[in-house]
């Protein structure tokens, strides 16, 4: 009879989006859909930005168990940080009712 090795076995990594965070960011979440029935929140400029929002959420959320490799470490944090860039344009324009071309202006000059 012929041994057969063991395969080798994996180190496990952690996940990219700790699971602390996670509650956090479903908290941001439950927040951004309240925030979404706000009267100025269904104005079509911003339909873009809403839409950009939870898209992000939703794609950090659907990869969040993936392994925490510096590639999807650096993906996953650029998503949350795009993600944090438009909340701010919408909470300016929605909840402190500045327009939304001064805003652009401010944050992204030409």
């Amino acid at each position: 009879m012929f041994a057969i090795p063991a395969p080798p076995v994996r180190k496990q990594l952690k996940p990219v989006i700790s699971k602390e965070e996670y509650v956090g960011m479903k908290r941001k979440l439950r927040s951004f859909n309240n925030f979404k029935r706000h009267p100025r929140a269904s104005r079509p400029e911003l339909k873009v930005f809403l839409m950009a929002v939870e898209l992000l959420y939703s794609t950090t959320d659907k990869f969040r168990q993936m392994p925490a490799t510096q590639k999807n470490i650096d993906h996953i944090r650029g998503l949350i940080a795009k993600s944090n860039e438009f909340e701010d344009i919408l909470i300016r324009v929605v909840l402190r009712g500045e327009k939304l071309d001064d805003v652009l202006k401010k944050n992204y000059p030409k």
